[in-house]
């Protein structure tokens, strides 16, 4: 595929291979904060299958961000390093697909957690406490 003569590359296929893995794992996840670890990994992953030269270091350059629009990001030398990925592929939106499952599991179980709290509190009360 091309835009404005130059070439775009598409990694669909490795979205496809780690999806459902993915799904299953996001699910299985009890507390908010292992769901950004989830998305972290699986994230990694990705970029190892598309570019050889990304080591374990590179793992703590991912951000699962659900406080940002965009739910996540890259360090600064991670950014720089895929720069034309991101201008020439579907390496940004394949992310974004990640981040958005994750940021919506993410708030599930944080609202679940607040309600559990709530719970407890008013058991509290109940209870004389």
């Amino acid at each position: 595929m091309k835009r404005s003569g130059k070439k775009i590359y598409s990694y669909v296929h490795f979205e496809k291979e780690l999806t459902p893995k993915y799904h299953k794992e996001i699910k299985l996840k009890k507390a908010p904060i292992e769901v950004g670890d989830v998305f972290i990994d699986t994230t990694f992953k990705l970029l190892q299958k598309i570019d050889e030269s990304i080591t374990e270091k590179d793992r703590r350059r991912i951000i699962f961000a659900p406080e940002d629009e965009k739910k996540w990001r890259f360090d600064k030398e991670l950014q720089e390093h895929f720069k034309e990925r991101f201008e020439n592929s579907d390496l940004d939106a394949i992310i974004s697909r990640f981040a958005d499952e994750a940021f919506k599991w993410y708030e599930h179980l944080k609202k679940n957690d607040e309600n559990l709290d709530y719970l407890n509190n008013q058991g509290d009360r109940v209870n004389g406490n």
